[in-house]
């Protein structure tokens, strides 16, 4: 995204992600806001940072052109909701997996509050726009992106309901298994949960050479570790038992210097 007065408020991409997963003084209250939220079209990523929070609100308006919108809000918690003190809203272009952020605002004056209901879900009251006036959003945790590992790697997209993964992982020798599953988020335990079917293809020289379609009752856990390394606990018997990828946001940090 580009950025310009913005900077000092949202730093740039894997900063900000940072932020958002650094230990902080946050009361009960204020942890139940931290989380990725989805519904109706909308993708909502709330974290605390500074003292304060940030929600950044990202929205594909037209699939066809790409074009869309983001808000961007720097709150503070009063009481038990989150008061918006700085509020922008931005075109953006959606293209490639990346949000290219508009070089000017539509408005930097807007204002808005984030509460929870008592179903646990994120309440969103856009005062200048009101354009969330009735909508609820359901959290789906922070499992979204590419984690790399030691010849491997956790592909993890959100999709609509629920996420898919791919997963590459080396086996015995030079195999190379690869997974696909469909998961769930269960909030009360913060872990991702794929429970079913799932095939598994096994790859010797990068040639296919086994393939397990639609295998019954296999059951794998994600969570997240304190080192933020996605934590995957295979129940397949014979199959890989547990196997630890790499922060995402760490390596690209890295590679950027």
């Amino acid at each position: 995204m580009k950025k310009n007065i913005w900077l000092a408020l949202f730093l740039v991409f894997t900063l900000t992600v940072f932020a958002a997963f650094a230990e902080s003084e946050q009361t009960d209250q204020g942890k139940a806001f931290d989380d990725v939220w989805v519904g109706h079209g909308y993708h909502l990523d709330v974290y605390s940072e500074e003292g304060g929070y940030v929600v950044e609100v990202e929205k594909l308006d037209n699939e066809k052109t790409g074009e869309g919108f983001i808000w961007e809000y720097k709150l503070n918690l009063v009481g038990d909701k989150l008061v918006s003190v700085v509020a922008l809203k931005w075109p953006a272009k959606f293209e490639n997996d990346e949000i290219l952020e508009g070089d000017k605002p539509y408005y930097d004056n807007g204002a808005a509050e984030f509460t929870i209901n008592e179903q646990g879900q994120l309440v969103w009251d856009d005062m200048r726009e009101h354009v969330a006036d009735g909508l609820t959003f359901t959290p789906i945790g922070r499992f979204e992106g590419t984690w790399p590992g030691v010849n491997a790697s956790a592909d993890i997209t959100w999709a609509e309901d629920h996420y898919t993964i791919y997963l590459d992982v080396p086996g015995e020798g030079n195999k190379v298994e690869s997974y696909m599953y469909n998961g769930t988020y269960n909030r009360e335990n913060k872990s991702l949960e794929a429970v079913g079917t799932c095939d598994v293809i096994t790859y010797v020289d990068n040639e296919e050479t086994e393939r397990v379609t639609g295998e019954e009752s296999v059951e794998a856990v994600f969570t997240i570790n304190d080192q933020y390394r996605l934590v995957w606990e295979n129940h397949r018997p014979g199959g890989v038992p547990e196997f630890v990828f790499d922060n995402p946001y760490e390596v690209l940090a890295d590679s950027n210097g």
